[in-house]
């Protein structure tokens, strides 16, 4: 696979950093956010441009670093008001970001990227109320924090400083020496919280000492500060960047790129008929797939510099070319992975038990060769055991690569078509797998909620080196989804034809 294109695929960019940070990535629906163990990321356009991809980093490993390193049990013991919130943020999300950086140096070029983004190239940059004297002091503690890693940052500091200077005479000295300690001795989220005590109460000291001075407007704004609710505070870094995702995503969700999530289904064995026909279109399978490997692997006689002297090549003795022994070489073995998804949306009712076959006996034909290892997986399912939420795009294995094949195949057909959202979710699924080549079969009726979701996912799939194909189960809407690589069979013995088109060119690259 080519690691730079890679990189340019969300999902694909997404499933690697949740594997690196050991986190759970999601993307859909119409928010972004972190529940302490999963990032959701909201749907996003489906041809995601550079701008969508770095917000997409920037925040995956802006919330990761949080997942990693910020003690939330530390923070609900510390019970901070609103302001302390605000002011721990900045010196946390500052702390856990560089310790990131520390384990994965990549993410300090993001997060610079990210900055100059928010403060500097951004029209809407996360300093509200700049005028304001008391949120001044908000906006530098801020800056100066982010200026440590950017330092074109340092004249919009030094702007704030002069506006709290003038209002606040010697503030910004004193607020500085404690800022000097967090760069240098913050370690954990216990010590933001002990330094974000410390500013705040600097500033109520500060406040008690110029309380003569009680009528002037910046006072009365340094004490509302201070007793400021959650409402009236300017937004957090963090929160910035969840608004700047967001304003990308498409107004209908569903019309943006989702992946699916992990969810349940119900599967049952597959009676002694269905397994004996199955096994019988296995065999005839098999027989034909064993031709293509056997002309695949086998020997060749190579001449060259090295091996036994071959008595044909003698001759070229006398004009003292050395290429005259013979060796004998064959060509390398298949690493190919393979996945079935097998469409089991509400249309597929009466294609159902003919999908379940097709899977079982493709499953028991690829397993018989050497270097094929080979997943099933079915959609939709449920998000839960015993329920029936088919609200958003859901997956669930049947057999998951390396496992052993049974039998329990049958499944009820039920619920809609996320083709492409199970797309990307395979293509996240598969790209941590050792074999080089990566191929889905889609045994669907060709009808997905979500055409253009479903023609982008191929088409970046592709682009990525996944090789996705297509078999209709008496249905040739395939074609149009998959053309050129898909086949319709309307009985379980058109498999092994149809099978052996599809897959012999691939099994052999």
């Amino acid at each position: 696979m080519n690691k730079r294109l890679l990189m340019k695929s969300l999902p694909l960019v997404a499933s690697v950093l949740g594997q690196k940070y050991g986190v759970m990535v999601h993307i859909g629906g119409d928010k972004a956010f972190t529940d302490g163990k999963t990032i959701q990321l909201p749907a996003l356009p489906l041809d995601s441009d550079e701008l969508v991809l770095k917000l997409a980093r920037s925040y995956l490993d802006h919330e990761a670093a949080h997942i990693r390193d910020t003690n939330f049990e530390w923070l609900k013991l510390a019970k901070l008001n609103p302001l302390e919130m605000h002011i721990w943020n900045t010196l946390e999300d500052w702390r856990v970001e560089n310790k990131l950086a520390e384990i994965f140096p990549g993410c300090r070029q993001n997060f610079h990227w990210l900055i100059r983004h928010l403060f500097i190239n951004d029209s809407d940059q996360p300093q509200e109320n700049k005028n304001d004297p008391a949120m001044s002091v908000l906006n530098w503690l801020l800056l100066t924090v982010r200026s440590w890693d950017v330092s074109e940052l340092a004249g919009s500091c030094t702007d704030t400083a002069s506006i709290i200077e003038t209002h606040y005479p010697g503030l910004i000295t004193r607020l500085d020496s404690i800022l000097q300690k967090v760069r240098t001795k913050c370690e954990s989220t216990q010590d933001c919280i002990l330094y974000t005590r410390e500013i705040v109460a600097l500033l109520k000291q500060y406040l008690t000492q110029n309380g003569s001075a009680g009528k002037a407007p910046s006072i009365k704004g340094l004490k509302k500060l201070l007793d400021i609710n959650s409402t009236e505070l300017p937004k957090a870094f963090g929160e910035v960047l969840e608004d700047n995702l967001i304003k990308l995503s498409p107004d209908n969700a569903e019309e943006g790129l989702q992946v699916a999530k992990d969810g349940y289904k119900k599967f049952a064995e597959l009676d002694k008929d269905e397994l004996e026909q199955a096994r019988r279109a296995s065999t005839a399978l098999k027989s034909r797939l064993y031709g293509i490997i056997q002309a695949k692997t086998i020997k060749h006689n190579r001449i060259g510099r090295h091996g036994r002297l071959s008595t044909a090549h003698l001759h070229r003795i006398a004009v003292g070319n050395p290429l005259m022994f013979r060796s004998r070489q064959e060509s390398h073995g298949i690493s190919t992975a393979v996945h079935i998804l097998m469409d089991c949306s509400g249309s597929m009712r009466k294609r159902i038990g003919l999908a379940a076959q097709v899977s079982h006996t493709v499953v028991s034909a690829l397993n018989s060769i050497n270097g094929v290892n080979v997943g099933v997986s079915a959609f939709p399912a449920i998000r839960a055991q015993g329920g029936e939420n088919y609200d958003e795009p859901t997956v669930a294995p049947i057999l998951n690569h390396g496992q052993k094949l049974h039998s329990h195949f049958g499944v009820a057909a039920s619920g809609s078509t996320p083709l492409g959202e199970v797309l990307w979710w395979t293509f996240q699924q598969m790209l941590p797998l050792p074999e080089k080549r990566k191929i889905i079969l889609c045994i669907t009726d060709g009808v997905p909620d979500n055409p253009a979701n479903t023609h982008q996912a191929i088409k970046d799939g592709s682009k990525n080196g996944f090789e996705i194909y297509g078999l209709g189960i008496n249905s040739e809407a395939v074609f149009h989804l998959f053309p050129g690589k898909s086949r319709v069979i309307t009985e379980l013995p058109d498999l092994a034809p149809a099978m052996f088109d599809l897959l012999q060119e691939s099994l052999t690259k």
